[in-house]
């Protein structure tokens, strides 16, 4: 029989377990938002640092940031559960569950959430119905947030691609091999897209030439 008592703190009280962040917060109106590691979605006054409300998935919460738009905040989980909720009150408008982990953090584009996921797709859910609208199907996990240019997603993932998805039906529209698996969401300027790997790359894309221009490898880390 174990009779070991919890350890109290010198005022007497038994100290609660801490909350872990892995999500990134995100600041809309003065109230920031955030996932936490035991599975919560806070909303907390910028100002005061109070809690507003919490949004309770029950599933533990990873790299995924909210996204916040149209008076409602987006994340996923790691059972791949995508959930809408209610930006004012904390309360769930609608879940879309699709079965593997989600570390990459939601993107709204006009009425449609883009997300990918380790189950190798990339998902257009209806921002305020939570209806998949399409779903893409790549060859390794997408660990990556989409990059948004001009009506198109550029997405990085586990199977050494950087790809081009159009938004309005989720049709590829090019995509090009890195040699490398890629965690990293690409960042677009311009016609150009950068983005590391795991190969220890740094690649430079044209994508209207829809080619790699440049590839960096630091000398040392090769």
């Amino acid at each position: 029989m174990n009779n070991a008592r919890p350890r109290t703190s010198r005022s007497g009280t038994v100290p609660q377990k801490r909350e872990s962040f892995e999500s990134s917060p995100v600041i809309v109106g003065g109230v920031v938002y955030i996932g936490a590691g035991n599975g919560d979605v806070v909303a907390i006054d910028l100002a005061s640092g109070k809690t507003k409300w919490r949004y309770k998935t029950n599933v533990e919460i990873g790299e995924s940031t909210p996204a916040v738009a149209g008076g409602m905040v987006y994340i996923g989980d790691l059972r791949g559960t995508v959930h809408g909720i209610n930006a004012a009150d904390g309360k769930g408008v609608w879940t879309y569950k699709k079965g593997t982990e989600i570390k990459s953090s939601p993107v709204v584009v006009g009425d449609r959430v883009l997300v990918g996921s380790y189950d190798q797709s990339l998902y257009a859910i209806h921002a305020k119905t939570g209806k998949m609208l399409w779903k893409f199907e790549s060859t390794g996990p997408i660990h990556a947030t989409p990059a948004i240019s001009d009506g198109v997603a550029y997405i990085t993932g586990w199977d050494e691609h950087f790809r081009a998805i159009r938004i309005s039906d989720g049709k590829e529209m090019f995509e090009v091999s890195s040699g490398a698996y890629t965690g990293a969401s690409p960042l677009l300027d311009g016609n150009m897209a950068y983005f590391g790997t795991f190969g220890n790359e740094v690649f430079g894309v044209d994508m209207a030439a829809e080619k790699i221009v440049w590839r960096y490898e630091h000398p040392v880390r090769k």
